[in-house]
């Protein structure tokens, strides 16, 4: 079985119209012979989606497509005002959007900026992890810009997240960076 849903938001009135804000999208997939009795959910990080989990950018297979082949129930949500899951900048704030060169330093190719101690020992990453290389420029196409503001993004996804376990029942949550806190 597979599908979508969508869990959290609320209704507000802006400008004097009503709109839906804070929800959560979420894809699943169930195996026919599901061997584990709760489902995983992957949320991911600050400038990411749910593709984050789906595969990677030089088309290996994602997270969930491993663990549905172990049995496993899965669920790839987007956290609000990311993607599928719909942004309103008059609830939501100002949005952040990915920066080109902190993705190189910090995430993809870190051993040539050498901005801490162990970088130089960065092995992890196909192809150059910078711009122009078609692997990172795969990557880096898939960033989105984000709720700015940390704190309302986190409790946003946590209200989210908890209608999504409301709906579905108990789960094991896989966090990516800024979804762990």
């Amino acid at each position: 079985k597979q599908g979508y849903l969508f869990a959290g938001g609320k209704y507000q009135t802006v400008n004097g119209k009503r709109v839906m804000a804070g929800q959560i999208y979420a894809e699943f997939q169930i195996p026919k012979n599901q061997t584990h009795r709760y489902p995983i959910v992957m949320v991911h990080g600050a400038i990411q989606t749910g593709t984050n989990f789906t595969g990677t950018p030089d088309g290996r297979m994602g997270w969930a497509e491993y663990f549905l082949r172990q049995g496993y129930a899965v669920y790839v949500v987007d956290q609000p005002g990311r993607s599928r899951a719909s942004y309103n900048a008059d609830v939501e704030g100002e949005q952040a959007f990915p920066d080109l060169q902190a993705t190189e330093q910090r995430f993809t190719a870190p051993e040539r900026s050498k901005l801490w101690p162990q970088a130089k020992l960065h092995t992890q990453w196909p192809g150059s992890g910078v711009a122009g290389d078609p692997i990172f420029d795969q990557f880096y196409m898939s960033q989105v810009p984000f709720v700015r503001t940390p704190d309302k993004a986190q409790a946003m996804t946590r209200d989210a997240l908890v209608a999504l376990l409301e709906k579905i029942g108990p789960a094991v949550v896989m966090t990516h960076s800024q979804s762990g806190s």
